[in-house]
């Protein structure tokens, strides 16, 4: 019987997969979730402290409007407490070697002890590595005309959105950011940095929506005693459930402008200035407003791509091995595509996306 035993367990150790999940957003954390109930030893490379990504920074989450940070904590708690999943925060993957069953990765840990920082490196072997770094926002200040880090009352949406939290800066209030005092005008700007061909070409698929959203917890906090604009190229308000949410919005008197400002000019109070043509009425509008928010464009982070060998779009993406067929697969055989570094998505989508990707890394295993 003993020896039976042991043979069993040389073969669980030889069975026994590994995988690399670079990015503890909520793909990643999906990715490594479903890795370890498949039986692989997950290692999680994160550069931040903590984990949970972009939507950590987030208050609420569409179409369901829920606490953004109440989703994805039991996914943090059931990772970090996984006995197959082991989490790298403050780490880097600094060298990649090797194929498909056998990948060598360096990571370089982050650590500081009694005052003092140093590093440690930690050598590990995968069979599949899977890129999860998400997308970061476009830099407002090259968008010059809305005087992004000049005028203290324009914002990102990000940071809008850490207003928009409980425990975030200003305990959920929306104020101006000058003086923390209530704001009588809010607006909104669509495209800020994306479907430019000076900037990001491509549409950022959340803007949209994230505007339409910032508005409506906008009304919910103030209700009518503060105006609320969108000024917007189009709307596109695509998913499932997006254009009933377009349509009570609108029916919250949110004022929706077919147009973007020309530019945002600043008095001397702090309020600010901004003229826009208005293509729905053919009519050039000037709104003052005590808030300005810009709903940026979102580029995918790919520093890894070149450690990989995996080239880019000519947008700046990971190139997929076929844009129809293999969308989590790149030209590596073994490195697949988890979430929002493909393409901007909702956090649900990057959950789904991810849980893809696991199944795409299952059949590669098989076929080796």
């Amino acid at each position: 019987m003993l020896h039976i035993a042991l043979l069993m367990l040389e073969w669980f150790m030889v069975k026994q997969r590994s995988a690399l999940v670079v990015g503890g957003g909520i793909a990643g954390l999906q990715a490594s979730l479903d890795l370890a109930q498949n039986g692989f030893k997950v290692y999680v490379v994160e550069r931040q402290s903590a984990l949970g990504g972009t939507v950590r920074q987030l208050s609420r989450l569409f179409p369901t409007l829920e606490d953004a940070e109440g989703r994805v904590k039991p996914l943090i708690e059931r990772a970090v407490s996984n006995p197959m999943i082991q989490v790298f925060t403050l780490a880097e993957v600094k060298a990649v070697s090797g194929s498909i069953g056998n990948f060598r990765v360096k990571i370089v840990k982050a650590f500081s002890s009694a005052g003092q920082s140093s590093e440690a490196v930690e050598e590990i072997q995968a069979d599949v590595i899977f890129v999860a770094t998400g997308f970061s926002q476009y830099d407002a200040g090259r968008v010059g005309q809305y005087r992004y880090g000049q005028y203290p009352n324009v914002v990102t949406g990000l940071e809008y959105e850490s207003m928009c939290k409980p425990n975030g800066p200003t305990q959920g209030r929306v104020v101006r950011p000058d003086n923390e005092q209530k704001p009588r005008s809010v607006v909104f700007v669509l495209c800020v940095g994306s479907r430019d061909e000076k900037h990001l070409r491509y549409c950022c698929n959340l803007g949209c929506l994230n505007a339409i959203k910032h508005a409506h917890l906008l009304q919910e906090q103030y209700g009518k005693d503060v105006e609320a604009y969108v000024c917007y190229t189009d709307v596109r308000a695509v998913t499932k459930t997006g254009e009933q949410f377009y349509n009570r919005v609108r029916a919250e008197e949110v004022e929706f402008i077919h147009g973007q400002p020309s530019e945002v000019r600043e008095a001397q109070d702090g309020t600010l200035t901004l003229d826009v043509y208005d293509q729905a009425t053919s009519k050039l509008l000037s709104i003052t407003a005590d808030l300005v928010v810009l709903e940026m464009g979102l580029p995918p982070r790919v520093d890894i791509a070149e450690m990989l060998g995996l080239t880019l779009t000519e947008d700046g993406f990971i190139r997929e091995k076929d844009q129809q067929l293999y969308v989590n697969e790149t030209s590596v055989e073994g490195v697949f595509l988890a979430g929002g570094v493909q393409q901007p998505m909702h956090s649900y989508q990057a959950v789904s996306n991810a849980s893809a990707a696991v199944l795409k890394a299952l059949a590669a295993l098989n076929r080796t």
